[in-house]
């Protein structure tokens, strides 16, 4: 690869920071939502999983396009819709394996790892099946040893998210160390993001991209998408205030 062709790009670190902030958020709904799903039984626990794996799913997924649109390049940039919607799927399953490991009575090796490397895939898959929405007049190159890099790093989030929320889960921690940790977990999961980005690079076409089923994420798009992201999150939080019980039963594996 001819590295004079490289397309340059940079970053707007605002909006970098703006999506740590949204993981930090995430992982912090995380840590409340697993002492509920725990406490629910039934089809209320059912519930619980779904409205949880959603909220911080989009969370997860929200943090990554306000990455993608941090990400400048000198060519315009526009995202398959039916891609970007089944990276949001792998990132709501991602969260759903997370907080169904956790809220179980107990976690033993073998759940930890399997949650974990399920979760770190869902976050992989996520990942790089949004970079494959991505439809411009450039062709990509990937750096194996910053893609490897990425998966350890998911990897090893993964497993400090589900230990961290294992142990917070019954509420006894004060808010602050929930606070602490969920800044950790929130500064952590977008590392696997700009590491992955970091492993990526374009070379022109002369070309034109296919853009059916493709739009330009715009600044007033992406907006929207945190918008929505703060308000389940929000929502998840009243919800929980609102419905927590006055004696919570653990419920059964």
């Amino acid at each position: 690869m001819d590295h004079s062709t490289i397309i340059t790009s940079t970053y707007d670190y605002r909006l970098v920071a703006l999506s740590v902030v949204i993981a930090i958020c995430a992982s912090y709904a995380a840590l409340e939502l697993a002492g509920r799903i725990t406490a629910a039984r039934n089809s209320q626990r059912l519930a619980w999983l779904l409205g949880g794996a959603i909220a911080m799913g989009t969370g997860i997924w929200s943090m990554h396009y306000t990455g993608m649109l941090a990400y400048h390049l000198s060519v315009p940039v526009y995202y398959h819709i039916p891609t970007v919607a089944l990276s949001l799927v792998a990132a709501i399953c991602a969260s759903f394996v997370a907080l169904y490991v956790v809220s179980r009575p107990r976690m033993d090796v073998f759940h930890v790892v399997a949650g974990s490397s399920l979760m770190a895939a869902g976050i992989c898959g996520m990942h790089y099946i949004g970079m494959d929405a991505m439809r411009l007049p450039a062709m990509h190159h990937w750096d194996t040893t910053f893609v490897a890099l990425s998966v350890v790093i998911a990897l090893v989030v993964s497993l400090a998210a589900l230990g961290l929320t294992f142990m917070f889960r019954e509420d006894k921690p004060t808010k602050a160390a929930k606070i602490v940790c969920s800044i950790i977990m929130g500064f952590a999961i977008p590392a696997m993001h700009y590491t992955a980005m970091a492993g990526v690079s374009y070379t022109p076409m002369t070309e034109a991209p296919d853009l059916t089923n493709a739009a330009d994420v715009s600044l007033l798009a992406n907006t929207a998408i945190v918008i929505v992201t703060f308000v389940i999150l929000a929502s998840v939080f009243l919800l929980q205030r609102w419905f927590a019980p006055q004696n919570p039963v653990p419920s059964e594996a």
